[in-house]
């Protein structure tokens, strides 16, 4: 998924374009079981090629883009990456470029320090688990110590990076752990997502919901915060679950640590896969809205595209609010229902359901 380089704190302005999100290859050295796009197949012929790299930085400059944030796969695999770095720092200063990893390969202090001088000016490491047991179960690879020695180099070079970590019924009880372990190794600020799963479950609603609890996940995610944050007070939690999920004293607990919503709703980025495809974001892998280069080729020709009645239907359809009752809700500005990806297995009525069946202060803040 596509991460917010802006901090939590500050609402984007809905539909200004500030960030671009860049697949540079779909290849990647991991295999994590709860990687949102594993059915893309990591193919490593599948990377875009690198005119068509700089063409789309070009865009970005044209529509005067803040940040470029390079993703994957895993994008340290893509061999252009340095030199993409350096044509953005040369020609195109004004944007800040970021990266998307597993860091293992950032156990190499060089390269460490090449990215830094081609111009890399964020870098989000996501973590795995907090052993070697932990990251062979989750990715089938033992990474554990590459990635303390690529924290350990990071936090002695003038980069500013996060260390990030998806929440899942695996991890939930161990997490601390891990930022423990990153913490001492020199990282200082953290962020969460919650899984979100990018598949087309054969079980749906109620059956699915029992499956796969969100409400356990977030309340066991929310018992361990004292103890996040007496490791650090630098954390928070990236954009998921709806409001609805939480309880309302949950929702006091993480006040000022929720990001602000996705891009599909503000309408303040655009994504590209490696074809030079747009996307509604990186979650949409087989949702394209355009091409760049066939259907636009300037910025003023993406405008008349978002405008005509094929992108408008599509984006309407993926925005659509899982309930009515969102506009009514207190917390919609800062929910907008949630990730839209989550309707694809349960509705809101389900979600409803399903929490009005647990324990009698779960609530449903939808209500």
């Amino acid at each position: 998924m596509s991460v917010n380089y802006e901090r939590r704190d500050l609402m984007p302005t809905e539909g200004i374009i500030k960030q671009c999100s860049i697949v540079l290859t779909r290849g990647c050295n991991l295999r994590c079981s709860f990687c949102y796009v594993k059915s893309a197949g990591y193919v490593k012929d599948d990377r875009i090629e690198y005119d068509d790299l700089k063409r789309i930085v070009d865009f970005c400059c044209e529509a005067k883009v803040k940040y470029i944030f390079f993703t994957g796969g895993e994008p340290l695999t893509y061999l252009h990456l340095p030199e993409i770095l350096r044509y953005v720092k040369t020609r195109h200063h004004h944007m800040t470029t970021a990266i998307a990893t597993n860091g293992v390969l950032l156990k190499d202090m060089e390269l460490c320090r090449t990215l830094i001088d081609s111009g890399l000016g964020y870098i989000d490491v996501s973590m795995k688990g907090k052993d070697r047991l932990e990251w062979c179960e989750m990715t089938g690879y033992d990474g554990s110590e590459a990635q303390h020695q690529a924290i350990r180099n990071l936090a002695s070079l003038p980069i500013d990076f996060t260390c990030s970590m998806v929440i899942t019924p695996e991890n939930v009880q161990s997490f601390c752990e891990s930022v423990q372990i990153a913490h001492d190794n020199g990282a200082k600020q953290f962020s969460f997502t919650f899984i979100i799963d990018n598949d087309d479950a054969e079980e749906k609603d109620l059956a699915y919901l029992q499956k796969h609890d969100p409400v356990k996940l977030v309340s066991d995610f929310i018992s361990q915060i004292d103890k996040l944050s007496a490791i650090t007070d630098d954390w928070w939690v990236e954009y998921s679950f709806p409001m609805c999920v939480y309880t309302e004293e949950q929702l006091k607990l993480l006040k000022g640590r929720l990001a602000t919503p996705c891009q599909i709703h503000l309408k303040n980025a655009v994504t590209f896969n490696t074809k030079m495809e747009l996307l509604p974001c990186d979650m949409y892998i087989y949702q394209q809205l355009g091409k760049f280069g066939r259907d636009f080729s300037s910025y003023q020709g993406f405008l008349s595209l978002t405008e005509s009645a094929n992108y408008s239907k599509t984006m309407d359809e993926i925005r659509k609010l899982p309930s009515d009752e969102c506009t009514a809700c207190e917390h919609f500005s800062v929910c907008y229902g949630g990730c839209p990806v989550l309707w694809k297995n349960y509705s809101f009525t389900a979600l409803k359901e399903f929490k009005a069946k647990g324990p009698p202060n779960s609530g449903f803040s939808g209500e």
